[in-house]
C-alpha cells in the first residue's frame, strides 16, 4: 500500500447540484479523470430525498467489481445504503491512481443523490478490504469500515483524534489470512489503538466465498455507525451518562417524601452501560445500557433495571436524530428489569 496517496482522499468534492434521482438497481459511472469506473448501487425503497448512506466497496486483488454484484445488492437493500464499487488502476489498490478514483467517485455520487456525510463509511474484500481500514484510519471522512478476508496492514497512529471508526471484519475459518496471522495481529492491532471492533468468523469457508448473512450483517453494521454532528455529542457530567459512543445520553431524575433530585452517575461506566445513585454513591439505584442491535434488528436496544422502589424516569435522548424516550417507575414498586427494540432506529 502506498500510504502518500491516501492524503487524496481527505478533501473530496463538495456536493454538485443533484440531477434527476437515479433509479433503484445498478448502473455503471465512468470515472474521466483517472479512465477508470465505478458500478452504483440505489437501494429498493430507499428516500433519496433524504440524505443517504453511502458504501465505498473495493474489490479484492485481481477481482472487479461485477464479481460481488449479486451479494453486494442484497445487502445494501437490507441496510437501505447506496454502494459505490470503483475498480483499481491495477491487479491490487495503492497508486495515486487508486486514490483519485475514490475521491471522484465519491464526488461522482454526490451529483446523482444527496449524500449523508455523517455516513459514508468503507469496506472491501482481500487487498479491499485492507485498503478500506487505510483510508478510514488515515483520514476524518469516514463512519465504519467492514472488511472482509483482509490482509495486515500495519497503522501507526490514527489521523483523527476526535473520532475513531468501528471495524467490522469477517473471516472463514479456512482463509489463509485468518490462519497465518493477519486477523490476530490486526485484532491486536484495534487493542492497541483503541479502535472499537467486532468479529464474524464462519465455519468452514475459505478466503473467496461467504455466507450472504455475514455481508448482510457487515451493512446493517455499516448502516447502524455515524460521525457525531456539531450538535450530536453527549458531554459527561455528574448526571449526564453517555452510551453507545457517545451517540446516546441517559439522565434520571426521582422524586421520594416531598423531595427530588437527579441521578448522579457512578463512575467507571463503560462504553454501552452505566448507573446512578440517588442517595448515597455506594448504593446504586439504576443500570441502563444501550448496544448495537442493528445487525439483528435494525434498532438499538435500551435496557434499563433498578433496585430502588421509588419514582423515579429515566431519559433516553438519541443526540443523532433527537429522539427521546422516557422509562418510569412509580412509587412503591420494585423497578422492574426491561429492554426496548424499538424505539430508537438505526439511521
Amino acid at each position: 500500500m502506498k500510504h502518500a496517496a491516501l492524503a487524496v482522499l481527505l478533501a473530496a468534492v463538495l456536493a454538485a447540484p443533484l440531477a434527476a434521482q437515479p433509479s433503484p438497481g445498478w448502473s455503471t459511472i465512468a470515472v474521466p479523470a483517472t479512465g477508470s469506473y465505478f458500478l452504483f448501487y440505489v437501494p429498493q425503497g430507499a428516500d433519496l430525498a433524504q440524505p443517504t448512506p453511502v458504501v465505498l466497496f473495493f474489490h479484492g486483488a485481481g477481482w472487479n467489481p461485477a464479481s460481488y454484484r449479486a451479494v453486494i445488492g442484497a445487502a445494501a437493500d437490507k441496510a437501505g445504503c447506496a454502494v459505490a464499487m470503483p475498480k483499481s488502476s491495477d491487479y491490487g489498490w495503492g497508486t495515486e491512481a487508486d486514490a483519485r478514483t475514490v475521491a471522484e467517485t465519491l464526488s461522482l455520487v454526490r451529483q446523482k443523490l444527496p449524500v449523508d456525510d455523517r455516513r459514508i463509511a468503507v469496506a472491501g474484500h482481500s487487498a479491499g478490504g485492507a485498503y478500506a481500514y487505510l483510508l478510514a484510519y488515515a483520514g476524518s471522512q469516514y463512519s465504519a469500515v467492514f472488511t472482509m478476508a483482509a490482509s495486515y496492514y500495519p497503522v501507526s497512529k490514527l489521523a483523527d483524534p476526535a473520532y475513531t471508526p468501528p471495524i467490522h471484519m469477517y473471516y472463514g475459518t479456512k482463509d489463509p489470512n485468518y490462519t497465518g496471522g493477519a486477523y490476530a495481529n490486526l485484532k491486536a492491532q484495534w487493542s492497541r489503538l483503541g479502535v472499537p471492533w467486532e468479529e464474524d468468523v464462519q465455519e468452514g469457508y475459505g478466503h473467496t466465498n461467504w455466507p450472504g448473512t455475514s455481508v448482510t450483517n457487515g451493512f446493517l453494521f455499516l448502516a447502524g455507525e455515524s460521525r457525531p454532528g456539531a450538535s450530536s455529542v453527549c458531554t459527561p457530567t455528574a448526571t449526564n451518562l453517555c452510551l453507545n459512543r457517545g451517540r446516546f445520553r441517559v439522565e434520571v431524575a426521582w422524586d421520594a417524601n416531598g423531595t427530588s433530585g437527579s441521578g448522579k452517575v457512578v463512575p467507571g461506566a463503560s462504553a454501552n452501560s452505566g448507573a446512578f445513585w440517588f442517595f448515597a454513591p455506594a448504593n446504586w439505584d439504576v443500570m441502563v445500557r444501550v448496544t448495537n442491535g442493528c445487525a439483528s434488528d435494525q434498532h438499538f436496544r435500551v435496557s434499563t433495571a433498578g433496585a430502588s422502589t421509588v419514582h423515579y424516569v429515566v431519559k433516553v435522548t438519541d443526540t443523532a436524530t433527537g429522539k427521546v424516550k422516557q422509562y418510569e417507575n412509580p412509587a412503591g414498586q420494585a423497578a422492574v428489569a426491561a429492554i426496548d427494540s424499538h424505539t430508537f432506529a438505526c439511521p
